[in-house]
């Protein structure tokens, strides 16, 4: 079996689905492989991944034709404070400083994927291979092979797709890359995340708040209600022991850490934890195949740009294939990546450096970072350019 497409996807994530949407705005066909598909009635509830999408990423899904249906599920960030415990210092963010509805929104990775397959499933000019992967691939002049296998209960076991660009979207372990034989630079924090659904005595009235530890930070992002995505990073050597604590026992020390923000935490639910690590490829194309979200980079969660910055990626490749007719040509990948590039390093500089400096150990270090916060409350310039990096305009810090 073949079948012909503009551009194929591996990967239905949400850089995966957004891009195949926008491609597909664009009057371009799109074949998107992907293993795993939700069922339309999937479930809502909570799986420890809530994601913080910034105006930024709100606008680019406007754009799209995404937003209108996604708003409902997403969850106002109106403030943000962020300080450091035991010492002195703190600084906020709030909208109305920014002329902006929100600096970011909340939304559950589940109601997001819901709405995106939604929409997928109803466009025309997407072609859906579910369940199935990538297996191989191979480049021509002016094309690109594509060997897709179908998985246990398909008729037609054996797919080929022949198309002017491949797009990896296919997540940190990515098939694509794997094949394009580029190597994944890695660098582990040697700590996790523990995420968690979280209830406070009073609503949290659009607030976010982060807190540096010399442990690592934690952080509570509004949800529905009175309820918060809560984050605790903590040395791999002490997961074990944290994600064995029983619900009362995990509470005192997430408040011990936290602080008393919005009252007391009164429930909390089943708790997840995951590796923090920072993940990049040095080259994000080859030929005709590109890579792109986490397949190209992931970052520590402390400043919340992972998927935003997919989203970017997303809205500079739509803007610069806006009118072209070949997207796989070779000279506009590499115009492409070059563009790319510095948002990266910036984003995965600023990430790494917050880390670094709030997790320093010595007091003099804790009270130059305290002063840093005060002066940054204090100097309305400064802190309306690290609010546009909040939003996700890293370009404009």
């Amino acid at each position: 079996m073949q079948t012909d497409s503009d551009v194929v996807i591996s990967g239905g994530g949400p850089v995966g689905l957004i891009l195949a949407l926008g491609l597909s705005r664009q009057g371009r066909s799109v074949t998107l492989v992907e293993p795993v598909v939700p069922q339309s009635d999937q479930s809502n509830s909570f799986d420890g991944r809530v994601l913080a999408l910034t105006y930024g990423s709100r606008q680019t899904l406007q754009s799209l034709g995404i937003w209108d249906a996604l708003e409902a599920f997403c969850t106002p960030i109106l403030h943000v404070h962020v300080s450091q415990k035991g010492y002195m210092g703190l600084t906020t963010l709030h909208a109305e400083e920014s002329d902006v509805p929100a600096l970011g929104y909340s939304v559950q990775a589940s109601d997001l994927g819901n709405v995106l397959w939604q929409l997928v499933r109803q466009e025309p000019l997407i072609e859906l291979l579910c369940s199935a992967k990538v297996t191989e691939f191979t480049q021509e002049d002016e094309a690109v092979r594509v060997k897709v296998e179908k998985l246990a209960g398909a008729e037609d076991t054996g797919i080929e797709c022949l198309t002017r660009l491949l797009v990896g979207a296919d997540g940190t372990h990515s098939r694509v890359r794997e094949i394009m034989g580029y190597p994944l630079q890695e660098k582990s924090y040697h700590a996790f995340g523990i995420l968690a659904k979280i209830e406070t005595e009073r609503h949290p009235q659009g607030w976010s708040f982060e807190r540096f530890t010399e442990e690592g930070p934690v952080a509570l992002l509004p949800m529905n209600g009175h309820f918060h995505k809560a984050v605790l990073v903590c040395p791999e050597e002490k997961k074990d022991f944290i994600m064995a604590l029983d619900d009362d026992a995990y509470i005192n020390l997430f408040a011990e850490k936290m602080g008393e923000r919005l009252g007391r935490f009164t429930s909390i639910s089943e708790r997840i934890a995951y590796p923090l690590k920072e993940t990049y490829v040095e080259n994000m194309t080859g030929g005709r195949a590109l890579l792109m979200g986490n397949a190209s980079h992931t970052q520590h969660p402390v400043a919340a740009q992972g998927l935003n910055l997919g989203i970017r990626d997303i809205d500079d490749f739509l803007e610069m294939a806006a009118g072209r007719t070949d997207l796989g040509e070779e000279n506009f990948l590499q115009a492409y990546s070059y563009k790319r590039e510095p948002d990266h390093r910036k984003v995965m500089g600023m990430t790494d450096g917050l880390i670094q400096v709030f997790q320093h150990s010595s007091p003099l270090v804790g009270h130059l970072r305290g002063i840093g916060l005060m002066a940054l409350q204090r100097m309305p310039k400064l802190k309306r350019r690290f609010s546009r990096f909040a939003m996700g305009k890293p370009g404009n810090v």
